[in-house]
């Protein structure tokens, strides 16, 4: 009986596998029309996605180049040649942009407004693994490789980072107060780490300096944070220009202690990425034509992944 139970199962399982295709075109379908017929009717617009894609034809400046924040240039995608740009990597660029939208001061893509909620709690997540990979790098640079192979030291380290910038997206969160605080714990955790392995703990000069630099990550532009969220942003567009037959993209080493978070995002953002692009991509390629070819002659279209 428990093997025929299985094998139910596994006809299930495999039942819905075979459906899924054909149930998320229909939910394609279906959101493309529902959306096709609040244009005809007039009861929206495309102005307002029409302008977010156009900031991301623009927002081409390299990173270090621009005047705003590091957590800022973490969210801002980048081209570093003056080379014609495709379609789909604009597209992928703009929905970088929405990690970092703030609904305050910008208008909400009319096509995306379905998946702000996601986006936003995406966003969220992006900026704590910034400084959370930021905290872990200055650790390992000033404390050495050693003690992150204690057993358990990294994972607890990590617990620790995530309790103390819990809320450090929004816009009250004390992060500099925050970051000082944290300092104290990491060099706590270090040094009861180093002792029980009987190695030689920190010296005051070295406690000083991996403080100092835990607490300089609030600090606008500071290098290592910027750093990471280049690495962090190259990553992700990485990601979503892969083809799905493909492996994913190689971690870059300084990312490596937070693959599995790193890959867990990567992974939501790109499948609300590709689903909103299936649906929406005939009004995208219809606006980035006329954006990125003002003679309006040029064949384009974005991949529907």
């Amino acid at each position: 009986m428990r093997v025929l139970g299985l094998m139910k199962v596994d006809m299930v399982n495999f039942t819905v596998q075979s459906l899924r295709p054909h149930l998320l075109q229909q939910a394609v379908q279906y959101e493309r029309a529902k959306f096709q017929e609040l244009l005809d009717k007039k009861q929206v617009s495309l102005d307002n996605t029409t302008a977010w894609l156009q900031r991301a034809v623009l927002g081409s400046s390299p990173v270090g180049s621009s005047s705003e924040s590091p957590e800022q240039d973490v969210t801002k995608p980048t081209v570093h040649s003056p080379s014609p740009v495709s379609p789909s990597a604009v597209l992928n660029r703009a929905y970088f942009l929405l990690l970092s939208w703030d609904p305050e001061s910008q208008l909400y893509p009319e096509s995306v407004l379905m998946d702000q909620a996601r986006l936003e709690a995406l966003g969220q997540k992006l900026h704590l693994l910034v400084l959370e990979a930021a905290v872990l790098l200055v650790t390992s640079t000033q404390c050495g490789g050693a003690v992150f192979s204690v057993p358990g030291f990294v994972g607890n380290l990590k617990q620790t980072i995530t309790a103390l910038l819990e809320g450090c997206h929004q816009s009250g969160f004390d992060q500099q107060g925050a970051l000082l605080a944290l300092g104290e714990q990491v060099y706590k955790q270090v040094h009861e780490a180093l002792s029980a392995q009987g190695g030689v703990t920190l010296t005051p000069g070295v406690e000083t300096l991996l403080k100092g630099q835990i607490s300089g990550l609030a600090q606008d532009h500071n290098p290592v944070r910027s750093l990471i969220g280049s690495r962090v942003q190259s990553y992700l567009l990485a990601v979503l220009g892969a083809p799905d037959s493909q492996r994913g993209p190689a971690v870059p080493p300084a990312l490596v202690v937070v693959a599995p978070e790193l890959k867990e995002l990567a992974g939501a953002f790109r499948s609300v990425v590709n689903f909103n692009r299936m649906v929406f991509g005939p009004h995208y390629s219809s606006i980035l034509k006329k954006l990125l070819f003002s003679g309006g002659g040029a064949e384009m279209g974005v991949d529907s992944r």
